[in-house]
């Protein structure tokens, strides 16, 4: 052990100051030994945007910024400052706008280590929560975290250590490995250096310049049409990340820049991509950044990816041929305005000049990473803005031909501002005279064939949403069984949706603008179910929403989204109105769509025994599957919401995800959600993949013991019973099994799911809101 850890440690120092007797280490290497403890064992809370103290750990530049006092999750009326990465570039710019540091430079090694709050945090850590310490111990501390205001300097921290010796880091989990503490204390005993110029450069360099040259020349293209398409897209794909077939191994931001490409006239080589980043996409950069011209770039991601805010645009030379088909192989309206103004968050305003039908299939082409912005995106926590979202629903989309948004955009309204009228009477506005244009349009009604197939080969046609609580994830396909509710999206309510809780989301703003962003969002919900309940008779169309919105405030909500085409002709019949529809979109989107059939939630059951042994995972799948969309059981209300499960069998392991699917009277009760319950209707769904990017609980079984399991998981009554079942199977957060169970999940996510994966999040890790 080095020199300062041994007399730290072996002498059960619990005091200020730490002794130094001579010079320290040799300091590690940052990119190859320092930034890689960060990713095993501190992105999975500090890689997001409202991190705990705003201390974000996934690069050298993010560390060094520090920490900042206002929490970000905390109630208040005002505005919090914006914390993303490019709103300043240095330091010292962070430093003015009140962010403090958590490393220390001056003065010995010492005196360094004393003062690093980082240091001093990931220390007590090691001193308390070695495997087996008290789980207890940190619960009062999460009941009160959005209340929390993060220490500023050492003589604090030390204060609230005193009194909270179990809040070290990574906090509420095991601490860190000695091999690993020596390496951040040399490190930070060093003056916690970053990495140098050259070693900046080599990992910010591009592999494949020929694949990003020509996307960065479609994006720049001076051309009108090129530039307001670019502007379009740019507005619904900035949160992504990009992955070129081209240049496999590599991810991308598109970003707007100061600085032009390379290529570019006037550019140099090797000129940096500056940042312009506006508060929201839509924001003017010419006025924001002060210049005359600004560039699309597609800048290269260097830092980590975590699941929680990580979806990908997938793109080739393909793609690029058939957006420019798409948006500029058609008729434009040359009299709309080519340049409109800048600031507004309309869509249907500003971009009336590129054929609705365009914008609308781009959505639906491109729906997982449309809905992943609002799904994931760069913030940490949904907490109750995940209200408004149902547990398990599925997602169609109109076909173009067939939706009056696309056909007649404008809807006969007086003016476009109505489209984006959040208001309840604006809304009600815009829903009637929708109703209206669809009758215009359909005046027969809708059919299987107004939902959009994506030519049976796009798999954006159906997607499937879940909600966890605190977080929600979306996956292609009808995954999961069939649930409780569906939506059908037209055009003008996907980009409604969009902007409401992407583009034009604010998320440093006060907690009125975020309620009223999370309302509109339940009148959205409601209006793409009533779109849905139009593919059913008119007969079964108002039962059916009721019982999908139960209680006094489900009926207030349904009374404020008037249902105003309720009575439009058509639908599919059938004696079992949802599930006979539902076998009828299987057979019009077809295999390629849909996906694999889902042996995990059937509908009819294998006709097997839970006591009878489990000899394979086929057999095991069938196993599980007795317990899955079934409402025979009491488990599903006390199951976590993600339950990552490792099953064993000889030298192969496989993951499945246990997903909790609850039921609510209705969700447009924003502050009750807990006493809205339905727990005698809650279900789970099981996966073969991992799902989501916030596991409650890690569950390790050998297939020999599967049939006890299930058998247990079954037979449980109350929540006793389910803490026993936890204890007996789960890792707990103080287990010494806990960092090799999270490394070994974190490692077949990535060999398993590739591009599409990212460190998993511990935020809720053994800690649920809905026990504790």
């Amino acid at each position: 052990m080095a020199v300062v850890a041994g007399l730290l440690f072996l002498s059960g120092w619990e005091g200020d100051a730490v002794a130094q007797t001579g010079p320290a280490p040799a300091s590690p290497n940052y990119l190859t030994e320092i930034q890689p403890i960060f990713n095993r064992r501190c992105i999975a809370c500090h890689g997001c945007l409202g991190s705990p103290c705003n201390v974000k750990l996934d690069s050298h530049r993010g560390v060094d910024r520090g920490g900042f006092g206002v929490n970000p999750y905390s109630s208040r009326i005002d505005s919090s400052p914006r914390v993303g990465m490019d709103v300043v570039q240095t330091t010292a710019e962070w430093r003015q706008r009140g962010f403090y540091p958590i490393l220390a430079r001056e003065g010995t090694p010492s005196d360094r280590l004393n003062s690093s709050l980082l240091y001093k945090m990931v220390a007590a850590g090691h001193r308390h929560n070695q495997p087996g310490f008290s789980r207890e111990a940190v619960m009062s501390l999460y009941a009160k975290r959005y209340d929390h205001v993060c220490p500023a300097d050492p003589k604090s921290l030390d204060t609230f250590l005193e009194a909270n010796p179990a809040a070290g880091m990574p906090f509420g989990l095991p601490a860190i490995s000695s091999a690993d503490l020596e390496k951040l204390e040399a490190w930070v005993a060093n003056g916690s250096p970053g990495p140098t110029q050259d070693e900046l450069r080599k990992a910010e360099t591009v592999k494949g310049e020929a694949a990003v040259a020509q996307w960065e020349n479609f994006f720049n293209d001076p051309d009108p049409r090129n530039r307001l398409v670019a502007r379009y897209i740019f507005d619904h794909v900035y949160q992504a990340s990009v992955v070129l077939d081209e240049n496999p191994g590599e991810f991308f931001h598109l970003v707007r820049s100061e600085t032009p490409p390379p290529r570019a006239a006037g550019a140099t080589v090797d000129q940096q991509i500056k940042v312009i980043d506006t508060p929201l996409p839509y924001d003017n950069p010419y006025a924001y950044a002060g210049v005359e011209k600004f560039w699309y770039r597609l800048q290269k991601v260097t830092a980590p990816r975590v699941q929680k805010n990580h979806f990908v645009w997938r793109l080739n030379e393909s793609s690029l041929a058939h957006l420019k088909i798409l948006f500029l192989e058609r008729d434009w309206d040359t009299t709309q305005d080519m340049n409109p103004p800048w600031g507004v968050g309309n869509p249907f305003l500003i971009y009336r000049a590129i054929p609705a039908e365009a914008r609308a299939l781009f959505l639906l082409e491109n729906s997982e990473v449309i809905v992943g912005g609002i799904t994931y995106g760069p913030v940490c926590l949904g907490q109750t803005a995940t209200y408004a979202v149902k547990d398990h629903f599925w997602v169609h989309f109109l076909d173009p031909r067939y939706d009056p948004s696309v056909q007649d955009p404008k809807l006969g309204l007086e003016t476009w501002s109505t489209m984006m009228d959040r208001s309840p009477l604006g809304n009600a506005e815009y829903a009637n005279a929708y109703a209206q244009a669809q009758k215009k349009l359909t005046p027969e009604g809708l059919t299987i064939d107004s939902v959009w197939n994506g030519g049976k080969k796009n798999p954006n046609a159906w997607l499937t949403v879940l909600r966890h609580e605190t977080n929600v994830s979306v996956m292609k396909g009808r995954q999961g069984g069939v649930p409780r509710s569906q939506w059908l999206i037209n055009y003008s309510g996907f980009e409604r949706l969009y902007y409401d809780t992407v583009a034009s989301y604010k998320y440093w703003q006060g907690d009125l603008g975020k309620i009223e962003t999370v309302v509109f969002f339940n009148f959205l919900r409601q209006e793409m179910e009533d779109n849905f309940l139009l593919l059913l008779p008119p007969q079964e169309r108002e039962p059916i929403r009721q019982r999908w919105s139960q209680g006094v405030f489900g009926a207030i909500g349904r009374s404020v989204v008037p249902f105003a085409d309720r009575n439009l002709p058509g639908g599919v019949l059938g004696d079992r109105p949802v599930l006979d529809l539902v076998d009828r979109l299987q057979t019009h989107m077809g295999p390629e769509v849909s996906g694999p059939v889902d042996r995990l939630n059937p509908r009819v059951k294998p006709k097997i025994s839970l006591d009878a042994p489990i000899h394979s995972f086929p057999r095991w799948e069938e196993a599980v599957s007795l317990l899955t969309e079934t409402t025979a059981y009491k488990f599903p209300r006390f199951l976590p919401s993600v339950v990552l499960l490792r099953l064993n069998h000889g030298h192969e392991s496989r993951v499945y995800s246990l997903i909790a699917n609850r039921v609510y009277k209705t969700q447009f009760d924003l502050f009750f959600q807990n006493g809205e319950a339905l727990p005698d209707e809650d279900t789970m769904s099981v996966y073969p993949t991992l799902v989501g990017g916030f596991p409650n609980l890690f569950i390790e079984l050998d297939l020999a013991q599967a049939p006890a399991f299930l058998n247990e998981l079954r037979s449980v009554q109350m929540l006793d019973d389910w803490k026993a079942l936890r204890n007996r199977y789960g890792v707990l957060r103080n287990s010494e099994r806990f960092w090799p169970a999270l490394d070994w999940f974190n490692e077949w996510n990535f060999r398993h799911r590739g591009e599409e994966a990212g460190y998993l999040d511990l935020s809720y890790y053994d800690l649920l809101d809905s026990v504790y």
